[in-house]
């Protein structure tokens, strides 16, 4: 399983928000999604797997799922424009559907509310 580690809000490898991005085809149990959180021990952690024409996700932290994180939803983007190119990737949460912008380019990845470049790390 590829984890990315995102700080969203970063100017390179200094500052931000750091998050999980888990993206798979399909996602994992909820017990090892929350493993996992536990694991990283980030805020939260993103999980995401296509769902028709977007994405479903899931938001977990070390003790639980959560409803939403905006920072992990901007690693999110970044994540997605990284492996599937510049887009607006539609979101399914448990409880609404949005949407997050993504830009890469250049080894740069520029995702919405952030002029700087997260920091990625594999």
């Amino acid at each position: 399983m590829n984890i990315l580690k995102i700080a969203a809000f970063s100017d390179g490898e200094r500052g931000g928000n750091p998050a999980g991005v888990v993206i798979q085809p399909t996602l994992p149990a909820d017990r090892e999604m929350q493993a996992i959180a536990a694991e990283l021990g980030f805020s939260e952690t993103v999980f995401a797997m296509p769902q028709g024409q977007g994405w479903r996700v899931r938001y977990f932290s070390p003790e639980a799922e959560v409803p939403f994180c905006g920072h992990a939803t901007i690693a999110l983007g970044a994540a997605l424009a990284m492996h599937y190119g510049d887009g607006d990737f539609p979101l399914q949460l448990n409880q609404a559907s949005i949407s997050v912008s993504g830009q890469y380019q250049a080894g740069r990845s520029a995702p919405p509310c952030n002029h700087h470049r997260p920091a990625v790390h594999r």
